[in-house]
């Protein structure tokens, strides 16, 4: 590990959907401590900070921070931070009375029903906000909250994110605020003003004085006096104002490049690219357009993702691959890999035979705009022929194809797409599937680049708050691998008919005899 100055150490916290991450960094990017707490290890000790709604207890998860922030000082008392910042799930919003105490908890996903608010949303909305057309959107979570009696007894509204970096400042709350990507992210942001839309706002029944300032990406502010006489660690502490964990994971590449697309392969399936201009003409109701700083913008297209489905065939057919699954029951992917290797090159003269007669899976998650037969219907499914005979091989070769050609899809959404020469790639799962690698490569006939090391979002996190306050010029060069690149000839043909198959079964999925887990099979 390099050394460093003492009092040059951040801290970078992402709050995501399993657990709180806590990273303390040096300025050169190496990690000096790091802490992980499992929210289903505070549920077995009686804190429950999720519910079975999905809906977050935000008071709760912010003594638990610092609770992590008080543990990590006694750890290394002679270290001096001067930067923290939070990273988390989002844009959900907490609603705040005069005494700043949450009304509720906060809705972290779409209510149950919320695709029927979705039709209020007026022609225009996306071309206005920036926001695509989805469920979780905090416009369509406040036109429930509507119906209820709470926004009479609010005060202010702001989004987990900034009310977690305001808890710990002194700032009272008249003064809480909101950054601009987690603003822009909200669908209740103008593209025309750069601020609140106030006429979806009048729609709500909210008076403007219930929303945040919006403030700058990466504003510090000095860290509350609570902490500072808590330890010297905090005596010059400035806490930095942070945005959701998928922005931040794209931070982290180090690249701002309009040409390179990004995605995570991990648990946060989207793809995104940076654009020196706001985008207002969307081919596609998939694509946001997200404005971090005063000259950057990222376009965000959402896809379902490599490890949560292969958590889906786990979970699904596990007597299948009862021989293929770790002590964690998750899919041993090397083994799956080295075999599937050999299968393919054992059907090498008849591939084309062979792959056709797969399978077709669709990658989807509830609650997401993307999958057959509409959105928040289908979980996940293959479809099967009724002479075919299925192995666990066939069927995790299969998934790997799905995926790929959900990518392909909404890659045809980019404005061309083939201006786009390479996909750089996060997550664990992408540096362990090669054969992901290699047809999403020859799919799509782009570049892919993998990060040598994982570069999580609490690490970009940290990294940047040091930016913001001019302790670094930059955020440090990530390594990458050896760049995968596409395979012409037969096997791109070959892959190409696979994906006219799968937009076939897309547009018209009642047509089909959908296969969701183990039990149907039989």
């Amino acid at each position: 590990m390099k050394t460093t100055d003492n009092t040059k150490y951040s801290i970078g916290i992402d709050v995501g959907s399993s657990g709180i991450r806590l990273l303390l960094l040096n300025n050169w990017g190496d990690v000096f401590k790091k802490q992980l707490i499992a929210y289903e290890t505070l549920r077995k000790q009686g804190y429950i900070i999720w519910d079975k709604e999905k809906r977050i207890n935000v008071k709760l998860l912010v003594e638990t921070i610092e609770n992590q922030l008080f543990l990590l000082s006694n750890e290394v008392p002679e270290v001096i931070i001067k930067s923290l910042c939070i990273s988390s799930i989002g844009p959900s919003l907490v609603l705040l009375s005069n005494e700043a105490q949450p009304l509720t908890h906060a809705f972290t996903y779409a209510y149950q029903g919320a695709q029927d608010y979705v039709k209020y949303l007026e022609a225009d909305f996306q071309k206005r906000t920036g926001s695509i057309h989805s469920g979780a959107l905090p416009w369509v979570q406040l036109l429930k909250i509507a119906e209820t009696s709470l926004l009479s007894y609010c005060f202010k509204i702001t989004t987990i994110n900034d009310y977690l970096t305001w808890s710990m400042t002194d700032l009272p709350l008249k003064e809480i605020f909101s950054t601009v990507p987690n603003a822009s992210y909200t669908g209740l942001y103008s593209l025309k003003t750069r601020n609140w839309d106030k006429k979806l706002i009048r729609e709500i029944g909210l008076q403007e004085s219930i929303l945040p300032k919006i403030i700058p990406l990466g504003t510090p502010f000095p860290v509350k006096r609570e902490l500072q006489q808590l330890s010297p660690f905090f005596k010059n502490t400035s806490v930095v104002a942070g945005t959701i964990d998928g922005i931040n994971a794209f931070w982290a590449t180090g690249v701002k490049d309009e040409s390179i697309i990004f995605g995570s392969a991990s648990t946060t399936g989207a793809l995104r690219r940076w654009r020196k201009t706001p985008k207002t003409d969307f081919n596609s109701r998939l694509i946001q357009c997200c404005q971090v700083t005063e000259s950057s913008w990222v376009e965000i297209i959402p896809f379902n993702n490599v490890g949560t489905s292969f958590d889906w065939l786990a979970d699904n057919f596990n007597s299948l691959f009862k021989n293929y699954l770790n002590n964690t029951k998750q899919l041993n992917i090397e083994k799956l890999e080295f075999e599937s290797a050999n299968t393919l090159k054992e059907h090498r003269e008849e591939l084309e035979t062979y792959l056709l007669k797969l399978p077709t899976y669709f990658p989807y998650i509830e609650g997401e705009p993307r999958g057959p037969n509409g959105r928040g219907k289908i979980r996940g499914g293959f479809i099967f022929k009724e002479d075919y005979q299925i192995n666990c091989i066939d069927l995790y070769i299969s998934l790997i194809i799905g995926i790929t050609n959900m990518y392909q899809h909404n890659l045809e959404t980019l404005d061309p797409p083939e201006t786009c020469k390479e996909i750089r790639l996060t997550g664990l799962i992408a540096r362990k599937s090669r054969l992901f690698l290699q047809i999403l490569a020859t799919l799509t006939n782009k570049k892919i680049v993998i990060m040598k090391t994982e570069q999580s979002v609490a690490w970009a996190t940290g990294m940047r708050a040091l930016t913001y306050i001019k302790e670094l010029d930059k955020i440090p060069n990530v390594p990458t691998l050896a760049p995968i690149l596409p395979q012409k000839g037969k096997i791109a043909k070959i892959l190409f008919s696979l994906y006219r198959k799968y937009m076939g079964v897309y547009h018209s999925p009642d047509t089909y005899n959908v296969i969701f887990s183990e039990k149907e099979l039989r």
